[in-house]
């Protein structure tokens, strides 16, 4: 892991645009140690491989080599106070159904067909 994690550690700090330096800073990591994960001298702790995958967006898979497929993790992940999002977007689709002409009824029921799964 160590040579293709500081092979990408150091590509996706360079493609921010940032000095060793400036990253450190901004992670509250020091900038001996950047350097050392970044020449392979060095392993990360699943905690620092978090926060490395949290900075830049992307799948720890990526960035420890085991993909090639660069993931973007832009997800949004719920709060304490609402656990399930999901279910509130059911609520106000529902809604808007009931809601909407008869017609606009009609078009969402037959587009939605062959999505619909019979329960026996």
């Amino acid at each position: 892991m160590a040579t293709d994690f500081a092979h990408r550690l150091k590509e996706l700090r360079v493609s921010k645009d940032l000095t060793q330096k400036e990253f450190s800073e901004l992670l509250k990591i020091s900038q001996s140690a950047i350097s050392m994960y970044e020449s392979g001298q060095r392993e990360p702790t699943l905690e620092v491989l978090d926060i490395f995958t949290d900075f830049f967006k992307v799948d720890m898979n990526y960035i420890t080599g085991k993909s090639k497929n660069q993931a973007s993790l832009d997800i949004v992940s719920p709060g304490p106070e609402n656990p399930n999002p999901d279910e509130d977007m059911d609520k106000k689709l529902i809604a808007a159904y009931h809601k909407a002409p008869e017609h606009i009824q009609k078009i969402v029921t037959v587009s939605l067909e062959p999505y619909i799964e019979e329960k026996y």
